[in-house]
This record gives C-alpha cells, structure tokens and sequence, in this order.
C-alpha cells in the first residue's frame, strides 16, 4: 500500500482484522477500517486492542453479506430464507429452541449459538447489528454513538465533488424494510434514511 499511497480520497480496508500494530500506518495513507462478523471470531481482547486504535475517524461498519455470519447467539440472528446450506430441519423454523443439531425430536443438541451452524450458513444484511453491537462493547461507547459515527465516516469517504448534494444534507425518506427472524415473528423496521 505504501508504494500506492498516500490516498487522499480514502480507501477501505474491508473487513479488517489485521493487526493493532498496523494501524498507524494505514490510517497515515488514508485508510478507513471497515469491521463485519468476522470480527467477532478473533479473541475479545486482539479484537478490543486493535479496535482501539484505529482512529474514530476511520471506523466503518460492514455486513460483508452473504459471508460474514457474526458469531452470536442464534437467537439473535437473522436468517436467510431458503439457505440451502441449513441443515433440512432448519428449513422454516425460525425459533432458535425448535432447531436442533441432529434431528427436531433432540433437543439436547439445541442450535444456541453461530458457531455451531454450518460453516457456509449466509450472513444476512440485518445482521450487521450484532456487528454494531459488539464493536461499540469493546470501543466502550454506545450502539447509537457508534451507529452515528460510522454513519459520519461513511458519508464524507463516499461523498465526491460533483455528487451533487452531500449525502448528509439530502432529503430523508422514510422506507419499511420486513426481515424475518430465527424466532416465530417478523418485524417490521420503519427507518429514516439520510442518504435517499
């Protein structure tokens, strides 16, 4: 990068997990650290070391879906309709007490966790707030706070002159986006966007 570098625009280490020791570095040639699911499959304390170095600046957050699946209680996760890699007792279940690891009439292997669903398991996009979640814990801030920061981060690297208006200052929208959780609801997320 060095050799490419300096980039005054940005560019985006997608889906860091380099090393603390590196960040200096990247942040001096204008790197913007992007953190999905697979952060929370490195051990709490390198995932909290480097977290804190990187410049809050330079924090983004990511789905990386379909790849990424965070490593959270199932319970907490939102699954992809019609996942061919779930095992067949998974298909339309969506309560994470009625699946079970080896057949539906065991409980005893209860799916509880990401960890032990099948490794190709797709990430769904909805998930990027257990991303939101465990990041802001080992950055010891709030969700809100971070969900805004990153927000902020991600409007002035994807703003560029000749957009048009900033992204920041554009008229809101309001959009309904239905998701279908591992329990027996759906819900309905009513959201205002900035960036329509």
């Amino acid at each position: 990068m060095k050799s490419m570098g300096p980039f005054p625009a940005g560019v985006i280490l997608h889906s860091y997990l380099g090393s603390a020791e590196m960040v200096p570095e990247f942040s001096k040639l204008g790197a913007y650290f992007s953190f999905s699911g697979f952060t929370m499959s490195l051990k709490a304390n390198k995932a909290k070391r480097m977290l804190k170095t990187v410049p809050s600046d330079r924090i983004l957050l990511e789905t990386d879906a379909p790849d990424a699946l965070p490593k959270s209680s199932t319970d907490s996760l939102f699954l992809v309709e019609g996942d061919p890699s779930l095992p067949e007792e998974l298909h339309g279940r969506r309560t994470s007490s009625t699946i079970s690891g080896t057949s539906s009439s065991n409980s005893s292997h209860a799916l509880t966790d990401a960890s032990m669903l099948p490794k190709e398991t797709l990430n769904h996009p909805a998930n990027i707030h257990n991303v939101l979640d465990y990041v802001a814990s080992l950055l010891e801030v709030t969700k809100e706070e971070l969900a805004e920061l990153s927000y902020h981060n991600a409007v002035r690297l994807f703003s560029y002159e000749g957009r048009g208006a900033p992204i920041a200052k554009r008229k809101k929208k309001s959009i309904e986006v239905q998701v279908t959780r591992p329990t027996n609801s759906t819900a309905i997320y009513k959201s205002e966007h900035r960036y329509f």
